[in-house]
C-alpha cells in the first residue's frame, strides 16, 4: 500500500475541521451565481469599438477594397471621355517616275481626325461605370461588416476562454485542497484509496483541460491580431461580454425572468429583437452584398441599352491642310461612317448578350436574397434558443446544481452521503458554469453575426 504525505493534521477532529472548511468554502464558492461573476468582469464600452475601429483602420481587406474603390471612381471619369483625335502628317500623290514636288497634285499634309460617338453612347458608359462604382462601393461596406464581425467573434471567444480558464483554475484548486483532505482521511484511516485516486484523476483531467484552453486561447489571440494586423502576441487586457449584450441576453436576476408559455421549448419572453419579418425585410433592404448585386444590375441594365445602340454609327471626321509647291494651298474635309453589315452576327449578339447576362445577375439576385432570410432566419433562432438555455441555467439548472452540491456536501460530513457522490455534484456544477459561459459567448457571436448581415445594429 502506497504511503502518502499528511500535510493536515492527522487526528480524526483535524480532519474533520479542515474537510468541514473545504467544504464550506466549496458551497461558498458554488453559492455564487455565473451571471452576476460575469457582469462584475464586464468591460469598459469603449474597449472593444476601439478594437473594432482599429481594424477597420489597419486591415489590408480593407485597404484593398479603397484601393478599388479609387479604381472604379477613376473609370467613371474615362468612360464618358471621348477618344484621342488623331493627328496625321504626310505626304499626297508624290510621282513615282519623277520623284518631287513640282507636280501640282503633289502636297505635304497635316491633318486631325476625330472619332464621335453617336449621341447618348457615352453618357450610357458613364452611367454603366457610375454603377459599378456603387457596386464596389457596397462590396467596401460589406468587408467592413465582415472585418468588424470577425474581430467580435475573437474577441467574444477571447472573452469565453478566459472565463473558462478561471473557472477551471478555481476548480483545480479545489481539488487540490481536497486532495490533501482524502490523503490525510486515507493515512489516519477514514478514507478510502479510491477518494484519493478518484481526486487525483479529476485534478489531473483538469490540467488537461487548462492546457488545451490556453493554447486555444493562444490560437484565438493570433486570430484577432491578425485582424488588427498586428503581431500574433500583442495582448488584450480582460475581454468580456459588453454589457448591453449581457442585459439583452438574460435579465439581472432570476426573479425577473420569463417564459412566453409554460409550454416545454418555450422562449424567454420580453425579447430584445425586432420581429423576425422585419428582420429580414432589413437585411433584403439593406445587406451590403445584395446592394452590391442590385448595383450590378442597374449597371447591366444600362449596358444592354448600350448594346441596342452598337448598330448606330459612330463618325470619323477629318481636317486636313495641303500644302503645295508653286500652286495654291488646299483643304480638305471627310466624314466617315461604318456600315454594320454584320449586324445579325456582330451587333445584335451583342444585345443578347447583355440580356443573358442581367437575367443571371437577377436570378442570383433571387437566391441570394433567399439565402439571406434564412441565414437571418437561423441566427434569430439561434439566438432566441440561446436566451432561453441561459434563462433555464439562471432559474433552474444552476440554483439546482448548487441544491445538489449542498446536499452532497451535507450527506458527506454526516456520513450519508461517499466522497464520489461528492465530487461528481461539484464536477456537474462545474460543467453548469462552463455551458453557462459558452452559451452567452456564443449569443453575442451570433448577435454580431447578425448585424453583419442586416447591415446595421440590433440592439438599440
Amino acid at each position: 500500500m502506497p504511503s502518502y504525505t499528511r500535510p493536515l493534521a492527522a487526528s480524526p477532529c483535524g480532519v474533520a475541521l479542515v474537510l468541514t472548511m473545504l467544504i464550506s468554502s466549496a458551497g461558498a464558492r458554488a453559492q455564487q451565481s455565473p451571471q452576476p461573476s460575469m457582469q462584475s468582469a464586464i468591460e469598459r464600452p469603449h474597449a472593444l469599438d476601439s478594437l473594432v475601429a482599429s481594424a477597420l483602420l489597419a486591415s489590408p481587406r480593407l485597404r484593398a477594397a479603397e484601393a478599388r474603390v479609387r479604381a472604379a471612381s477613376t473609370r467613371v471619369t474615362t468612360a464618358g471621355s471621348r477618344p484621342d483625335p488623331m493627328l496625321m502628317a504626310g505626304i499626297q500623290n508624290f510621282p513615282v517616275s519623277e520623284p518631287g514636288f513640282r507636280d501640282f497634285m503633289t502636297m505635304k499634309m497635316l491633318g486631325i481626325g476625330q472619332s464621335i460617338p453617336y449621341p447618348g453612347k457615352l453618357s450610357l458608359r458613364t452611367r454603366a461605370a457610375a454603377r459599378e462604382l456603387d457596386a464596389i462601393e457596397a462590396e467596401r461596406a460589406s468587408a467592413r461588416l465582415s472585418v468588424a464581425a470577425e474581430v467580435k467573434d475573437a474577441y467574444y471567444d477571447l472573452a469565453y476562454l478566459d472565463r473558462t480558464i478561471a473557472i477551471v483554475d478555481r476548480n483545480q484548486r479545489l481539488l487540490l485542497d481536497l486532495m490533501k483532505v482524502t490523503e490525510t482521511r486515507y493515512g489516519v484511516g477514514t478514507g478510502g484509496q479510491e477518494e484519493v485516486l478518484r481526486v487525483r484523476v479529476e485534478a489531473a483531467r483538469l490540467s488537461e483541460e487548462a492546457v488545451a484552453l490556453i493554447e486555444q486561447r493562444r490560437a484565438t489571440l493570433a486570430r484577432l491580431n491578425a485582424t488588427l494586423d498586428r503581431p500574433s502576441e500583442t495582448p488584450v487586457a480582460e475581454p468580456s461580454i459588453p454589457a448591453r449584450i449581457s442585459r439583452a441576453a438574460i435579465a439581472d436576476s432570476a426573479s425577473e425572468i420569463r417564459f412566453v408559455s409554460s409550454t416545454i421549448g418555450a422562449r424567454a419572453a420580453e425579447s430584445p429583437f425586432p420581429p423576425l419579418h422585419d428582420l429580414q425585410a432589413t437585411a433584403v433592404r439593406q445587406n451590403p452584398m445584395l446592394l452590391a448585386l442590385r448595383a450590378k444590375i442597374d449597371a447591366q441594365l444600362v449596358r444592354e441599352t448600350l448594346a441596342r445602340k452598337e448598330h448606330l454609327p459612330d463618325f470619323d471626321v477629318t481636317l486636313a491642310y495641303g500644302q503645295r509647291d508653286g500652286f495654291s494651298d488646299m483643304i480638305s474635309a471627310q466624314v466617315s461612317v461604318p456600315i454594320p453589315l454584320q449586324r445579325k452576327r456582330k451587333q445584335d449578339q451583342l444585345v443578347v448578350e447583355s440580356r443573358a447576362e442581367l437575367a443571371a445577375l437577377e436570378a442570383e439576385h433571387h437566391e441570394q436574397s433567399n439565402t439571406v432570410q434564412a441565414v437571418v432566419a437561423r441566427l434569430h433562432s439561434e439566438l432566441e434558443r440561446d436566451r432561453a438555455q441561459l434563462a433555464l441555467y439562471v432559474k433552474a439548472i444552476v440554483p439546482q446544481g448548487r441544491a445538489s452540491l449542498a446536499s452532497a456536501t451535507a450527506g458527506y460530513q454526516v456520513g450519508r452521503t461517499d466522497f464520489l457522490t461528492l465530487l461528481d455534484a461539484q464536477a456537474t456544477l462545474f460543467n453548469y458554469e462552463l455551458t453557462y459561459f459558452r452559451v452567452l459567448s456564443n449569443f453575442a457571436k451570433t448577435l454580431a453575426e447578425l448585424e453583419r448581415m442586416t447591415g446595421e445594429e440590433i440592439l438599440q
